[in-house]
């Protein structure tokens, strides 16, 4: 089970937020309806447990860059890990070939946004059946099991790349 304090990232998101069943769920500006969630992976890297951040533009409305949904997708990740010591796992959609920029476009939000020194990023890409995967780890460096986190993803993503 993951805890968070939804009044402390009210006070970081600049979209208002409501906790549902289903996860975090905002609305911009333009109408375009988000749903943010976190859910459990069967996969334990060092010790400690996996969960996928889920990102979803619920209406399947595309609009001009917002930095708004930036600020508040990234104080809903900012709780996650200032509530639990788990690792944070980031898989890119496949299902319309943008994987690649969607990859590209996440590493930049946190490269850009995300405390310095605060959190270790890993990255690992895999051809699978004609298609590109992108999966990212995002632990944060106070975590105790850190070292045995990335040495597990290193494993895991080595044995995902190994040429047959």
């Amino acid at each position: 089970m993951i805890d968070f304090a939804l009044d402390r990232i009210l006070q970081h998101a600049p979209y208002s937020i409501t906790l549902t069943e289903a996860g975090f769920v905002f609305c911009t500006d333009n109408g375009v309806h988000y749903r943010v969630s976190f859910e459990k992976e069967d996969i334990v890297l060092g010790g400690s447990c996996t969960y996928q951040l889920i990102l979803q533009n619920v209406d399947h409305i595309r609009k001009a860059h917002d930095p708004k949904v930036v600020e508040t997708v990234l104080a809903i990740v900012d709780e996650f890990f200032r509530s639990n010591h788990e690792v944070l796992l980031y898989m890119c959609d496949t299902s319309d070939g943008k994987e690649g920029g969607r990859n590209r476009l996440f590493l930049q939000w946190f490269n850009r946004y995300a405390e310095a020194g605060r959190f270790t990023i890993c990255t690992a890409n895999a051809d699978v059946e004609g298609e590109t995967i992108y999966v990212a780890i995002i632990v944060e460096t106070r975590n105790p099991l850190h070292d045995y986190i990335i040495s597990d993803f290193e494993k895991m993503s080595d044995m995902l790349t190994e040429k047959p």
